[in-house]
């Protein structure tokens, strides 16, 4: 698909790239932007790349790209989804490090600085911090992602443990919905994009890749990325097509490994068994939902794991992949976050060897 480009980009290489995949996201486009903007980082541009979107989305950046130049805009003319969406991004990105974005998500106004330096600091490759999910009605309280002892201290993420953490339906926290923070450098050869065959898990899979590759990933598990939950929010919606993508990927990514790294070919195939549970869930759930007794008794017989899955709560089983037992945290508002423990990390001399792998 050939992108065009709206908006020049003629400034020196920034410090980040914040690239920002939309579809349909005008309602909440603009905070999402503007939280971009008011980094304490002030060196850094921001890319949206609208995937063929039907509302008001493109007259919302090109009116906030006429107050920065910071903002850039690349469109599609036909939608290919949020993996395609972030490579035409990722084309046109020039900043040292990559920072992904959800187009209805806030940022803490310290996320980009306090990243980058820890990153520098520890010589990561790829960084992240703690994802706090609040919903947009006010009727939940916000709830971290990380908790216990996977938010007490930055942590360096194993290969083994990423892919056990990230099964469907599983009980770890699942990393694969963090925001992490590229180094450009990395983004090379066959990890240098994303796999545009996903339509969910694209940031798990580029992750894996790249872990594969030698790349290290470090996670500081504060609360600075903020994931707003609303009504349209698509990002852990399953389906049988997407299912069997993920399906197909994992085969694609054993059939290159599974000769050079036996622990990793079987965390990948431990994984792949909670793909092909969910594949069954999700037919099951159209054979009870169109009455086909004959069809839901096959599968509950042949699958007993994904019949056993209709037993979870109808909460978890939209959102597709069980999160772990959370602490929640009282934020009166997303960007309200007490800043001690932010400046206590700031200020550590040593380097945290925690690993939970």
């Amino acid at each position: 698909m050939r992108a065009s480009n709206t908006h020049e980009h003629t400034a020196p290489q920034p410090t980040v790239s914040v690239i920002m995949a939309n579809y349909n996201g005008a309602a909440h486009l603009a905070d999402a932007i503007r939280s971009a903007q008011s980094q304490s980082l002030r060196d850094l541009e921001i890319i949206v790349s609208d995937d063929a979107s039907a509302d008001d989305s493109t007259a919302v950046v090109t009116g906030l790209m006429a107050e920065d130049p910071r903002i850039r805009l690349v469109r599609s003319c036909r939608r290919g989804g949020p993996a395609a969406a972030r490579n035409r991004a990722l084309a046109l990105a020039q900043g040292e490090w990559i920072a992904v974005m959800d187009s209805d998500d806030l940022m803490h106004p310290d996320r980009l600085t306090t990243l980058v330096e820890m990153a520098r600091r520890d010589n990561a490759d790829m960084v992240a911090d703690n994802l706090v999910e609040f919903d947009t009605s006010g009727s939940k309280p916000p709830h971290p992602l990380l908790s216990g002892r996977w938010a007490q201290e930055p942590f360096w993420v194993e290969i083994c443990r990423y892919i056990q953490v990230n099964h469907l339906y599983g009980r770890g926290p699942a990393l694969g919905y963090l925001k992490p923070l590229f180094r450009k450098t990395i983004l090379t050869g066959p990890t240098a994009y994303y796999d545009e065959t996903l339509r969910i898990a694209e940031d798990y899979n580029l992750v894996l890749r790249l872990l594969y590759s030698g790349r290290r990933m470090r996670v500081y598990p504060l609360p600075l990325y903020f994931y707003r939950k609303h009504s349209t929010s698509i990002s852990h919606r399953l389906n049988e097509r997407a299912l069997e993508a993920l399906k197909a990927t994992d085969v694609r990514f054993l059939g290159k490994i599974s000769r050079e790294n036996q622990p990793v070919a079987e965390a990948v195939k431990r994984r792949m068994r909670s793909v092909e549970t969910a594949l069954a869930f999700e037919k099951l759930l159209n054979a009870l939902k169109s009455r086909n007794w004959p069809a839901a008794m096959g599968i509950a017989l042949t699958k007993p794991r994904a019949a056993a899955l209709l037993r979870l709560p109808l909460g978890v089983r939209l959102r597709g992949l069980a999160p772990s037992r959370v602490a929640r945290i009282t934020v009166p508002h997303p960007l309200v976050l007490t800043t001690s423990r932010l400046s206590h990390e700031n200020q550590r001399g040593t380097r945290p060897t925690t690993d939970l792998s």
